[in-house]
């Protein structure tokens, strides 16, 4: 279970990464489009705290195989919705250098608590083999592994 909390640990220490180069909302309505760089790159952070969050609290309920099954529909769902977000922050217009700082700095400072929390509880449930449900398993496997 060492390996897993480092892989763990390394998917989460690279999702704020990928945010704060070029972080986008998901194909913006047309309202969206009209929204300045700096209002998209917010609602992008908002959006994925928000799954962050989420997320952690589906995990933290977690406590024996039954409530491992019962999570891991939810927690796919999740999962899936992160990696929608991470391949959309790449269509996110870019920022000027001072606005690009600004949003860093934003982006840092709501999502660590939000990182943390998760961690502890991706890795709690990783060390635990997932209490043996091969359904959480397979629900977190693109973040784990």
């Amino acid at each position: 279970m060492k390996i897993a909390s480092i892989i763990v640990t390394g998917m989460l220490m690279g999702m704020p990464a990928v945010a704060q180069e070029a972080p986008a909302a998901p194909a913006p309505a047309p309202a969206a489009e009209a929204a300045t760089p700096e209002a998209q790159h917010a609602a992008f952070v908002k959006e994925l705290i928000a799954n962050v969050n989420e997320l952690t609290e589906a995990l933290k309920g977690v406590t024996d195989t039954a409530t491992a099954d019962a999570a891991a529909p939810k927690v796919a769902k999740l999962v899936a919705h992160n990696k929608e977000l991470m391949q959309a922050s790449k269509d996110l217009p870019q920022l000027a250098p001072d606005a690009a700082a600004a949003q860093r700095a934003q982006f840092s400072q709501q999502a660590k608590p939000a990182m943390a929390e998760l961690r502890t509880a991706l890795v709690a449930v990783v060390t635990k083999e997932c209490y043996g449900s091969d359904a959480l398993l397979q629900a977190l496997a693109p973040i784990i592994h």
